[in-house]
């Protein structure tokens, strides 16, 4: 029986794809041993929600254009979120992406099924900051309400500060590598145990 790689979902928050939280992703996939669904927030330029509410009446969104990456993000083994911290939060295009996850929340609340998507996943999240001190806080904390419906896990995350600098990612490759491994192991113990439920 051949091996099953697993299907690790990128999501890249940056305007520049050789920016910092760029370098940062590839840094940590070229430690995974794993198939990729990569999207960028900027490229794909999603709509933000409108609060139209027709996720309350039926699972879903009224807009077709994230079918392709909700089908990934259900469906994949792993998460890793790559992003500049902007104002504390993300850039616009990625908090359009976390904004149209209302759909879980309303698949959750107002359809009554829990947990909106069966399948567990381990999350990662990279981020870059202009900021000598930023820690990420506004970010994690907006991440973890979508993890509690969404059935996920924060399992590991790097902030790289002073970005500004053009050398602030140096001295950061090797805590980048060990909490891919980090990664990669939540990611096959899940997987491994899925194999036999």
């Amino acid at each position: 029986m051949s091996r099953r790689f697993p299907m690790i979902m990128t999501v890249r928050g940056g305007p520049r794809r050789d920016g910092c939280s760029g370098r940062m992703l590839r840094l940590f996939a070229d430690e995974l041993d794993a198939a990729f669904a990569e999207y960028d927030a900027y490229e794909e330029n999603f709509a933000p929600c409108t609060d139209c509410r027709a996720c309350r009446q039926s699972e879903g969104c009224a807009m077709d254009d994230m079918d392709g990456f909700f089908s990934d993000f259900e469906s994949c083994d792993g998460i890793v979120i790559a992003s500049p911290v902007y104002n504390m939060t993300f850039p616009a295009p990625m908090k359009a992406v976390i904004d149209r996850m209302q759909r879980y929340y309303s698949a959750r609340f107002f359809l009554g099924k829990r947990p909106p998507i069966p399948k567990r996943r381990p999350v990662a999240l990279l981020l870059s900051a202009g900021s000598p001190d930023e820690d990420g806080g506004m970010i994690v904390e907006q991440l973890r309400r979508i993890f509690t419906v969404t059935n996920c896990e924060l399992v590991c995350n790097v902030i790289v500060n002073n970005t500004d600098d053009s050398d602030a990612l140096s001295g950061t490759e090797h805590d980048i590598r060990q909490k891919a491994r980090i990664f990669a192991e939540s990611v096959n113990s899940i997987t491994d145990s899925s194999q036999y439920s």
